[in-house]
């Protein structure tokens, strides 16, 4: 884009795009490589006011124009659509112009004409008389809109946590666009159920022969059809239909899903035997044995700052607060005593300076983790993960007669009656952990 002053006057100019010569015509109706319009003013500022309006109004006219017949319909309407609002206009269905009175259409009439000397292109006009026909974008698009528009429900999450929250979604599109192709450039309001159902029939192959399971497939249909419904109401589109609700599979079939406690025995003879954990490095063999006693997920301890590695109170605790990433649910906020192996693992963390390592990535740290026990003996079934540690936890406890207030309150579990007080404060938890503590 550019200015030239020609005998006092200002003109933008502007050269075609390469993959569009021979297709952007000048006022003879022969292709140009250039086009040249006046500003009619002599004032440097408002020349370039005019030229930045000049130049966006330019690309909208020639994206519309590289969209042609064989584009997306969303595409085209979309263009369309931003090429009216370019010249002013909301963008109106032609068949709901018509039936709108004269007088009411005149502006546009005379916005779609243009002028003898400065005729509107074809194309714009087309888009001020509504002639594109309106159409839904397809599931990709949607997919974007979507994450744009519920941006403001994940402001407490850290940027990892958005990064996971969005890549099983996306993969879900992914393998979508996959297993139907036909409906990959489509609209959304042209997936049929008939087209669900395939998407359902290329799962259930892969969880037959073994290449995956249920769940896997369960969290694709709930994905997509949590976009499709969020994006409708978001965007008012209500009356369309969700394709992917009710597509699960029965979680009969997938045996894994559960994830078994370790026993007591097994973590004493084998992952708590001398030299057991030394193939690890330390950090996350100290972050696996503060598991053991506490019953913490792994990301509530990899996420703590080195301050609330609280270990100088009369009772050592680590503190679970969001700090810089959302929290599972509100209740898992929480104070943990800390105790034997626990203890001892958590003082190492503060003489190193706290996580640092595995901060915030307690994905990495769980690959590594559970390839390890696996590699090296230590799991006790093939089902069982570090994570199962937890549910070692929970179980001791329910085991040794705690009450499931004081359990709820370890463990960061919702209660499910109404909760007075504090249920005993860190001292019933220290006592309670102490009873099963290794």
């Amino acid at each position: 884009m550019g200015l030239t002053l020609d005998r006092g006057r200002y003109y933008f100019v502007m050269n075609v795009p390469k993959h569009l010569l021979g297709k952007v015509l000048g006022k003879s109706g022969q292709p140009v490589r250039q086009v040249r319009q006046a500003l009619r003013t002599a004032d440097l500022s408002v020349a370039k006011r005019k030229a930045f309006e000049l130049e966006e109004l330019k690309r909208s006219e020639w994206h519309l124009l590289e969209l042609g017949e064989e584009a997306l319909a969303h595409a085209k309407y979309a263009a369309a659509k931003k090429m009216a609002e370019s010249r002013g206009f909301d963008y109106v269905p032609s068949d709901v112009l018509l039936q709108r009175t004269f007088e009411e259409n005149l502006p546009r009439l005379l916005a779609a004409a243009g002028t003898l000397s400065e005729p509107t292109p074809p194309e714009v006009g087309e888009a001020i008389l509504g002639g594109a026909q309106i159409a839904l974008p397809p599931m990709r698009a949607v997919f974007e809109e979507f994450i744009e528009l519920t941006k403001t429900r994940h402001l407490r999450k850290s940027d990892r946590q958005r990064h996971l929250w969005r890549l099983p979604r996306e993969r879900a599109v992914s393998n979508f666009e996959k297993a139907v192709p036909k409906r990959a450039r489509a609209g959304i309001d042209k997936i049929t159920r008939e087209d669900a159902l395939t998407f359902r029939a290329w799962w259930a192959t892969r969880i037959e022969t073994g290449e995956t399971r249920a769940e896997t497939a369960n969290k694709d249909f709930g994905h997509l059809s949590q976009v499709i419904r969020q994006w409708c109401e978001l965007k008012g589109h209500s009356n369309l239909e969700n394709p992917f609700a009710r597509l699960r599979f029965d979680k009969a079939i997938d045996p894994l899903v559960a994830r078994p406690p370790f026993s007591q025995q097994w973590i004493k003879d084998r992952l708590l035997a001398p030299g057991a954990l030394d193939g690890l490095n330390i950090e996350a063999s100290d972050a696996f044995l503060m598991l053991i006693n506490t019953g913490l997920r792994p990301s509530e301890v990899l996420s703590c700052p080195l301050e609330d590695f609280c270990l100088d109170d009369p009772i050592p605790f680590l503190r679970v607060a969001p700090h810089g990433r959302e929290l599972k649910q509100r209740h898992t906020a929480r104070e943990i005593p800390l105790l034997g192996v626990s203890l001892d693992a958590a003082k190492r963390i503060v003489a190193r300076g706290g996580i640092q390592r595995y901060r915030h990535k307690a994905t990495s740290w769980s690959n590594l983790v559970n390839k390890y026990l696996e590699i090296n003996g230590l799991k006790e079934t093939p089902a069982h993960t570090a994570y199962c540690l937890r549910h070692y936890v929970e179980d001791a406890l329910l085991t040794a007669g705690i009450d499931d207030r004081v359990r709820a309150d370890i463990l960061g579990h919702k209660y499910k009656r109404p909760a007075y007080g504090v249920g005993g404060g860190l001292a019933f938890r220290r006592d309670a952990l102490a009873r099963i503590a290794l």
